[in-house]
C-alpha cells in the first residue's frame, strides 16, 4: 500500500464507479465486468469473511477496490460517478446496510445503474400473476411487473446486451486448476414462491430417488441460502436424503479449497441436477451434461430455452440421458460496451424515478 498525497478537492481520472453487491458470487460478477474497463472500480461486498476471500484467493484487477465496511462506502459516496447494483427493487428483505449505502446515492443525485444477479428476475425480465401478493413470502408473488429505482439497466442478455461477465478468457483466481472427485452437482432455489409444496416434494424424491439408484457416486447439493427456512418444505426433508448426497460449504458437509461458490461447484462438476437459475449459464458454459427440473409455474421460461433434458417426476430421471442446456441467452463479455452503457447513463440526464422517494421513506 502506497501514501499519496493530495488535497481533498483534488479529482482524479478515471471516473470512480460504486459496485454495490449482495454476496460473493455478486462480487465475483463484478470483479470480472470491472475487468480491462476504463472506469475505476470500488466494490461493496456485504460480508467481512467474503472480503477476506478476494485478499487471499483472487487477482484484483488494479482498477479494483474493494471494501466490506458501509459506512467507508457511504462516507465516499459523493466522489463517485454512478452506481451500479444487483438489486433494483425495494424489496422488504433487503439489507439494512445494503439499503443505507443506495439511500447514500440517492441523497447525492448518483445515476443508479441495474445489472442483474440472476438470469430471470423482478424488475428485470420477470413478472407474474399471484392473486395474493407478499413479495417478502416464498409462496405468493408480486402479481405485477415489479418497478426498478434505478435510473438505467445494463443487460446480460437481451439484443443491446453486454454478454455475461463470467464468460471471458482472463481468469481471476490465484488457484484455478483443481483436482476434485468425480461428482454430480445439484444446484436448487425452491425458497423462490414459483415451485409449491407439491413440487419441492417431486423435486426432492426425484434427487433422492436418482442418488440410490447410483450409491457408488458423489452427489454435492448447492443450495440457496435461503432454501434453509424451517418454511421450506426441501429443507424439512433433508434428514431423508441419501448418504451419498451431501451439502456443500465449508460449514456443510463437504467443502473443497479455494471452491467458494456455486459456480466454482458447476465448473468443476462431471453432471448437474438443476431447478431454473442463473446456474444454467455456467451449466451452459462450461457444458455440463444437466437434467432440469420442469415445473408448471416457470414452464413458459424453461419452454423459451434452446434446449434442455427436463424432468417431471423420479420416473422421468432415472431415464433421462442429461445433455449440456442451451438458454439462448448466453453471450460472451463485451468490456467496451459496458463501458458505454455505464458513461452513457453518466452523461444521460437521470429521468424521474418515484421509487427513489419511496425508497428513501421505506
Amino acid at each position: 500500500m502506497l501514501i499519496k498525497a493530495s488535497t481533498p478537492a483534488a479529482h482524479s481520472s478515471p471516473q470512480k464507479i460504486l459496485f454495490v453487491t449482495n454476496n460473493l458470487s455478486q462480487a465475483e460478477l463484478a470483479v470480472f465486468s470491472a475487468l480491462k474497463s476504463k472506469f475505476e472500480f470500488l466494490i461493496y461486498i456485504n460480508n467481512v469473511h467474503k472480503e477476506y476471500s478476494f485478499q487471499t484467493d483472487y487477482i484484483l484487477p488494479a482498477n479494483v477496490k474493494m471494501t466490506s465496511d458501509y459506512k467507508s462506502v457511504i462516507m465516499l459516496t459523493s466522489i463517485f460517478s454512478a452506481v451500479i447494483t444487483t438489486v433494483g427493487h425495494i424489496s422488504p428483505v433487503l439489507n439494512e446496510k445494503f439499503s443505507a449505502i443506495i439511500k447514500a446515492c440517492i441523497a447525492c443525485g448518483l445515476p443508479i445503474i441495474e445489472v442483474p444477479h440472476g438470469l430471470y428476475q423482478w424488475g428485470f425480465n420477470f413478472s407474474d400473476d399471484s392473486q395474493f401478493v407478499n413479495t417478502a413470502s416464498n409462496t405468493h408473488g408480486a402479481g405485477y411487473p415489479v418497478p426498478t429505482f434505478a435510473n438505467f439497466q445494463i443487460s446480460w442478455f437481451d439484443n443491446d446486451s453486454v454478454g455475461y461477465p463470467r464468460h471471458r478468457e482472463e481468469r481471476i483466481r490465484k488457484i484455478n486448476d483443481i483436482e476434485v472427485p468425480i461428482y454430480t452437482v445439484i444446484t436448487t432455489n425452491t425458497n423462490w414462491y414459483m415451485y409449491g409444496f407439491d413440487e419441492q416434494r417431486v423435486l426432492a424424491q426425484s434427487i433422492f430417488e436418482y442418488a440410490r439408484s447410483r450409491p457408488s457416486e458423489l452427489f454435492i447439493w448447492c443450495h440457496h441460502s435461503a432454501e434453509l427456512s424451517q418454511m421450506n418444505l426441501l429443507n424439512n426433508m433433508l434428514g431423508a436424503k441419501p448418504p451419498n448426497i451431501f451439502r456443500y460449504g465449508h460449514d456443510k458437509d463437504i467443502y473443497f479449497h479455494s471452491m467458494d461458490t456455486t459456480e466454482d461447484v458447476i465448473e468443476h462438476a462431471a453432471a448437474g441436477i438443476t431447478t431454473i437459475s442463473t446456474c444454467l449459464l455456467d451449466f451452459e458454459l462450461h457444458k455440463v451434461p444437466t437434467a432440469v427440473f420442469w415445473c408448471e409455474g416457470l414452464s413458459a421460461v424453461s419452454d423459451s430455452m434452446t434446449h434442455a433434458t427436463t424432468f417431471q417426476s423420479p420416473e422421468e430421471i432415472l431415464k433421462l440421458e442429461f445433455t449440456a442446456p442451451i438458454t439462448g441467452k448466453l453471450k460472451p463479455f463485451d468490456c467496451e460496451s459496458f463501458d458505454r452503457q455505464i458513461l452513457s447513463a453518466i452523461e444521460t440526464p437521470a429521468p424521474t424515478n418515484m421509487s427513489q422517494r419511496i425508497f428513501l421513506y421505506s
